[in-house]
């Protein structure tokens, strides 16, 4: 889950956008409503999709709430209600996804991003800066035919250590067959030799990450882990991926269960 800070105001009733804050006195910003999940699944039979939103402080916020097709724009096919509410300390609301009629691929998932703001109260106090925490979740439609399932998908994947940009280097490529996509919590190479901050493969489609730990088209050791439907971690595993021009099949093995990490 990520968190975009932006400066809504100072006490002169300034809006101040963009700001690179992420702390204050040493310590982290966290936000005060909580999100009651890291991704919301709308399928294709159900009528409609919620989320709960809480807010664990004591002052009250307001919250405002949109879709966005991860590029910014906010013309989706999806209804969201409330758009804004006011949240008091403590309480805690539903937001309900609703889709409209619109033309969405049927052979596949798609993918669109929830955000949820949440506005402080203007301040009595002079000089006094608030900040806005803003927290986005993948928000998914699933068609109903799709084949398989998206715990199945992971094991799927097709893996290729191919070379790089005008031949340079090496790339490490990841292929999805599946209808599903496929998120990443972990991925590192080479027992850790390299961890590449790895997010998501498309359905049908494909990631690319650039390698250090080799200068050339090599096999290479891939241990990872993903999210599945419930937001938990599936279980840590390992693939041995070849040299290759092109993505392959290649079993995995399990190396531990998520309980047994640390």
């Amino acid at each position: 889950m990520s968190l975009n800070i932006q400066c809504l105001r100072s006490s002169l009733a300034l809006l101040v956008g963009a700001c690179a804050v992420v702390s204050t006195v040493g310590a982290p910003a966290r936000a005060s409503v909580l999100v009651g999940g890291t991704r919301v699944i709308l399928r294709e039979k159900d009528r409609e999709a919620s989320i709960s939103i809480k807010n664990t402080g004591t002052s009250p916020y307001v919250v405002q709430a949109w879709i966005d097709d991860g590029e910014g724009n906010r013309k989706t096919p999806f209804v969201l209600t409330p758009p804004l509410s006011r949240l008091d300390g403590g309480t805690e609301n539903v937001l309900r996804i609703m889709r409209v009629f619109a033309t969405l691929p049927a052979d596949r998932e798609s993918v669109f991003w929830l955000n949820v703001k949440e506005i402080p109260e203007r301040p009595q106090e002079d000089n006094v800066l608030q900040i806005a925490m803003r927290t986005r979740i993948k928000l998914f439609y699933r068609p109903g035919a799709l084949p398989g399932t998206p715990a199945e998908a992971r094991a799927q994947l097709r893996w290729a250590v191919a070379p790089g940009p005008q031949g340079h280097g090496a790339v490490l490529r990841i292929g999805n067959p599946t209808p599903y996509h496929v998120t990443f919590t972990a991925l590192t190479v080479n027992g850790g030799t390299q961890q590449i901050n790895a997010n998501m493969v498309p359905p049908r489609g494909e990631a690319s990450y650039p390698l250090t730990v080799v200068k050339a088209p090599q096999a290479v050791d891939v241990t990872f882990t993903t999210i599945n439907d419930y937001g938990g971690e599936t279980p840590v595993e390992r693939v041995h991926v070849p040299a290759a021009s092109e993505p392959v099949a290649a079993p995995l093995t399990l190396v531990a269960p998520p309980a047994a990490r640390h």
